[in-house]
């Protein structure tokens, strides 16, 4: 009988960890189980760095996908896929943001951050970052991900806008889980998604079997890409239209998962 290789992708926020970036008892013995049978990796919108430290907490030997997609890696710091964002885009967004905007530049093991952002210092904690301060300037420009965040939606709104005028995708204006009346722009290179890669994962590592577990709008690609789509029944509505299966926790998703054993 033939033996499917088969994988289980794992969104982070609002899927595996909660809002204080824990991941509870029940959620690791169901991965336990799973590990049996399926192979495991992440997919987050996070920095390296902190996917890093989830999959060496859940002792995950496969590379895992972060920064939404542009950055393929596993803990030795091996990487198998990578995309920056381009330099004209770069320069572009950081002449338009405004002095009450807080600024995060990401690099694969360290950050730039401007006073602003550091005045969040609970997003500073949640992303687990070595930071660096910016002054105004970049010289490096093998960035992965840029990310603004403000209080004033306002604001934010016009530079969501303003990127629309050069670009159709890569980015998102959402209100953050981690401060009441904050929100945020991710922005990625415009090639990259988490579906695009995941589908570089599977042409990697050859796998036939994909099962994707995501509950916000940065997954609707990954989950676009996977043999059975499952969702948090607290999803974004878009994700929860194309699953194949909500749960309402990881019994759940064990309860499903048993199917393909």
């Amino acid at each position: 009988m033939l033996t499917l290789k088969k994988l289980l992708v794992l969104d982070l926020d609002g899927t595996l960890i909660d809002r204080q970036d824990r991941i509870s008892p029940d959620k690791i013995l169901a991965l336990n189980e799973i590990k049996n049978y399926f192979d495991i990796t992440i997919a987050t919108g996070r920095s390296y760095l902190s996917a890093l430290y989830f999959a060496k907490l859940l002792n995950l030997n496969l590379p895992f996908i972060c920064f939404d997609g542009a950055l393929i890696s596993d803990k030795d710091g091996n990487d198998y896929f990578k995309c920056f964002m381009e330099r004209y885009e770069i320069l572009e967004i950081l002449n338009s943001i405004k002095k009450d905007i807080a600024l995060n530049v990401f690099y694969k093991n360290y950050s730039l951050v401007n006073p602003n952002m550091l005045l969040l210092g609970i997003v500073l904690k949640h992303w687990r970052l070595n930071y660096r301060i910016f002054y105004n300037q970049i010289y490096d420009f093998d960035v992965y991900k840029i990310v603004l965040a403000s209080y004033n939606h306002d604001t934010l709104k016009k530079i969501e806008n303003f990127l629309r005028n050069f670009r159709n995708g890569g980015y998102y204006l959402y209100p953050s889980a981690k401060k009441k009346g904050l929100y945020v722009i991710d922005i990625s290179s415009r090639f990259v998604n988490k579906g695009k890669a995941i589908l570089e994962f599977k042409k990697l590592f050859n796998y036939d079997f994909i099962v994707s577990v995501g509950d916000y709008i940065n997954d609707l690609e990954l989950l676009k890409y996977s043999d059975i789509k499952i969702a948090p029944i607290k999803s974004h509505k878009r994700v929860k239209e194309i699953a194949n299966y909500l749960i309402k926790d990881f019994n759940n998703l064990l309860e499903i998962l048993r199917k393909f054993y």
